[in-house]
């Protein structure tokens, strides 16, 4: 092959490469404008996401909403025909107050003065049980959980929201009215099945990232399988920091 030509190949990966920086938009562009609709809505915290990552530009207005009730979790959405879809994690730096709604709050067993009386006063705790008996290895749904009040609780082990229960899967069988303990759940995963993330694939120095989805969970440098979004096929990839997919060659 003749210098010339590959003179050549090298001024056309330049030309991309410069073309591909000024129609993207960095990982740092993204979690500034993440941290500014959280500052609109009275809450603070730090966007857990890799500020160097860059994406395609969007050319329409980023769609950013809260995935469940509290704001620790954020889907930010282009709606670009060939946009990404992103699920962002946010370190909150003021824990919002528990409510009575579907948010299971834990609130210790309050002991009385010393007084002539011997009942002993305690407080009604909100507890989640399951809605319905489930097999080993059933991954958890919304829909299979239900918040209880109780007011005699001798156990501390219980979980406090259903939403960190939502996708974790059951070591045994488990019966209806089943009171969850951590014993009753595999580890949580780095990545869950279904997650959106991001898939890099390294070109020589070049760098092509598109959105893709967890066909199956595992944590940090795990290898697993991948569905592009953009071309709809199933790869492998090694499990990096902020949800990051490194394609397995």
């Amino acid at each position: 092959m003749s210098n010339s030509y590959l003179k050549k190949i090298l001024f056309i990966i330049i030309g991309c490469l410069s073309s591909y920086n000024a129609t993207a938009i960095s990982g740092n562009e993204i979690s500034n404008h993440l941290t500014k609709w959280l500052s609109d809505k009275g809450i603070e915290g730090r966007p857990i996401f890799s500020k160097t990552v860059q994406y395609k530009n969007c050319k329409n207005n980023l769609n950013i909403k809260k995935v469940f009730e509290r704001y620790n979790t954020i889907r930010v959405h282009c709606p670009d025909l060939d946009g990404f879809n992103l699920v962002i994690r946010v370190d909150l730096e003021d824990k919002p107050k528990f409510t009575n709604n579907n948010t299971a709050s834990i609130k210790k067993i309050i002991k009385p003065k010393k007084n002539n009386s011997k009942d002993k006063i305690k407080k009604t705790v909100q507890l989640i049980k399951l809605n319905k008996a489930l097999e080993k290895n059933s991954t958890l749904e919304l829909k299979d959980l239900k918040i209880v009040s109780s007011n005699n609780v001798i156990q501390s082990s219980f979980f406090n929201s259903k939403e960190e229960l939502i996708g974790r899967k059951l070591k045994k069988n488990l019966k209806m009215d089943q009171l969850l303990h951590p014993r009753h759940l595999y580890e949580e995963f780095e990545v869950g099945n279904g997650d959106v993330l991001s898939i890099i694939s390294n070109i020589g120095n070049a760098s092509v990232i598109v959105s893709g989805e967890a066909q199956e969970s595992g944590n940090l440098d795990d290898l697993i399988r991948v569905k592009n979004l953009r071309s709809g096929k199933i790869i492998k990839g090694y499990i990096k920091k902020n949800k990051i997919i490194k394609v397995f060659r």
